[in-house]
Parts: structure tokens; sequence; C-alpha cells
């Protein structure tokens, strides 16, 4: 078979430097999480142009260190590494270090839309689950989410906060057609895979006359997103810790409202299921007539040829990390991070949904599915 040009192999010179600067990333990503979580990113935007020092003395009360700071050695070396990789600016003459607008924006702030740094603390404790892996990789199997670092759950959460903070209601529910109105006049919303609660809050903060009902099977996150809907006063959002299988056949909680439901948003969550069809049918029979499945999905092709941009590079190896595991943990469909569009209209045409639409919202993450009865 002839290659094409998505297939044509790199000449050496070209992969020695793509693997040199994806070990660097790596070790950019591990020493980005030590300042994160030493407070230095923070410490730096409060300060604006500051001496390794002066920030390392400045950073220590963040970083649990107290009144002797945090070595400065270590910090010099840290803001060095993070100029490198474009994350901080330095002026040699003064040998000073800060943040532009857009590097605290990206790095920071968590409220912006541009934030990205949730990442680090997803990388980080996943990279560690590799000894686990490799035992997978040979016996089968895999790593349970209620078994996974604590961390990540977190994590999820502050790498999605950008797209529930400002997308969802913003952007992405927008592109079905009525959808808005109906939720503004009021209508029963099921949030599937709403982890710590943010998405499912959002709804309820922009539509207050709907009832949003989130669910996850992972009861620690349910928890926090009890404690989130409380601290925002928002009554019309409830929780409860169960699987949409579970909810479908009756077995909720008994504060969960057995449905049916006019809206069932399905947001990154459907490729992770032990039982992705069986979701999906539990999804068709908790609908109201005339309602719809409101799906999104990463951005990328089945076909790996295809996913050889930044954001699919990054989900297919990410995969075996997270979703495929999780899944396979529990011998499920394993269906991986990257499904596609046609992945998705298969499951659907499973699952007996008469009407799968892709909707036309432009997203370089995820893209959207709307499916009817």
């Amino acid at each position: 078979m002839a290659a094409t040009p998505a297939s044509k192999p790199a000449d050496t010179r070209t992969l020695v430097e793509r693997v040199a600067d994806d070990v660097g990333g790596a070790f950019t990503v591990g020493l980005a999480y030590i300042g994160q979580r030493l407070g230095l990113f923070e410490a730096l935007a409060a300060h604006g142009p500051t001496t390794s020092a002066a920030l390392a003395a400045s950073a220590g009360s963040l970083a649990g260190a107290g009144s002797r700071g945090l070595n400065e050695r270590y910090v010099r070396e840290w803001l060095n590494g993070m100029v490198a990789a474009r994350y901080a600016e330095h002026d040699p003459a003064t040998a000073t270090y800060w943040l532009t607008d857009e590097q605290r924006s990206v790095l920071v702030d968590e409220r912006a839309r541009t934030f990205g740094a949730g990442a680090f603390g997803m990388v980080v404790p996943s990279l560690a689950l590799a000894p686990r892996l490799i035992d997978a990789f040979r016996d089968g199997g895999g790593i349970p989410f209620a078994e996974l670092p604590p961390e990540i759950p977190e994590a999820l959460d502050r790498m999605h906060r950008p797209w529930f903070d400002h997308m969802l209601v913003q952007e992405w529910l927008p592109a079905a057609p009525g959808l808005v109105a109906a939720l503004h006049h009021g209508i029963a919303v099921l949030d599937v895979g709403c982890g710590r609660g943010r998405s499912t809050l959002a709804m309820a903060r922009a539509f207050p006359q709907s009832t949003m009902l989130g669910i996850d099977p992972h009861q620690p996150s349910v928890e926090a997103a009890h404690d989130a809907a409380r601290e925002a006063g928002l009554g019309n959002a409830r929780f409860a810790t169960c699987a949409i299988e579970a909810l479908a056949a009756g077995q909720g909680p008994g504060d969960a409202p057995p449905g049916p439901f006019d809206l069932i948003v399905a947001i990154d969550c459907v490729h992770d299921m032990v039982d992705p069809v069986g979701g999906l049918r539990a999804m068709r029979e908790l609908l109201a007539p005339g309602g719809a499945v409101f799906w999104s999905e990463p951005t990328g092709s089945r076909n790996p040829l295809e996913n050889r941009n930044p954001s699919g590079k990054l989900r297919a190896n990410l995969s075996p990390f997270h979703c495929l595991t999780v899944s396979l943990a529990a011998g499920g469909a394993g269906l991986g991070t990257i499904i596609g569009e046609d992945g998705a209209r298969e499951l659907a045409t499973a699952a007996r949904f008469g009407s799968f639409t892709r909707l036309p919202h432009e997203n370089p993450t995820q893209q959207f599915f709307l499916l009817r009865r």
C-alpha cells in the first residue's frame, strides 16, 4: 500500500528531535507540578519581577515551609526551567523573573477560560501508575477508578473547569436548536458522569427554572459535588452516587429522582464506561417523550494517523493511563479515549436511538452529538 502524506515517516533527525522535545516536556510537567504544589506560580504572579531568593522566601508560607522559606537553589533551578519552557520570563541584568498576563491566565488563574495548568496534577500521579500498567499489559485487567490516586479526580475537575465555567452553557448547549429556551422555561436534567459536579452546577446556576440531578459512581466526587452545591446555595441541583444503569433499573439511591428526564447530558464519559452501549440504552430508557441526550466525546479519529496533532497526541497517550484501564479493570469494553464520530454513531445505533446528529459547534478538544429516541 502506497504511503500517504499522513503516514510518511519522519527522517531520523526529526524523530530524534521529537523524542528530545517529548522527554523535555515530560520533565517540564514534572517540574511545573512541583511548582504548583509549592505555590511558586501563585507567588510569582503575585510579586511581579522578583529574584529567586525573594521568591523562595515568599513562597515558603504557601508551601508549608513557614518563615524559613524554600531552598533558594532549588527555586532558582525551577525558575530557569520554567523560563526555558516559556512558562516564565527573565531579565539577566536584574536577575529577576516574572509572569506575563498570558502566562498568569494559563498557569495561575483558575477562573480564566484559558486556564490549562490543572493538567499538571493529572500527569504526574498517572505516570506513577506505570508499574501497575506494565502488569496489566502482561496479564490484562486494569486499575479501577476507585484505586486511582485521589489527586486525579481533583485534577480532572480543575482541567475541565474552563469547559464548564465558560463553554458548556455559553457555547456548547446553544449548538442544539431550542435547547437553551427549554432550559430557561424549566425541564428535568440528568448529568451523567458529573464527577465533582461542576457541569451540573453550571447548568443549575444558568437555568434556575430547571432541576438538575448529577450522578457518578465515585462517591468521594459526589460528596465534593454536594458540598459545592451547598456552598453555592443552588437548591435546584442534587447529586447521587450511582451508575446510569442502576438509575434506569430503579436501583438508584432513594434521594435520586427516577426520571423521566427531558435532557440527559453526558460530557466526556461514555467512552470510559464498562458497558457503553448499556449506558446509552439506560439513557434512552430514562428520556421523557421528546427528550434528548446531549453527548460529547474527544475530538479525534479511530484512524491513528489522523490524530497526529497536539490534542490527538494527548488523548491517545493518556488513554492507557486512564480511560482504557478504568474500563478494562471491570472487564469492560475498553474503548479508550478516542472513538471518533464513527464510533459514537455505532454506539448510538446499537443502543437503538432513532436519531443521531453531529452538532455544528467547532471545538478543538470536543465534538458534540444530539440523540433522540
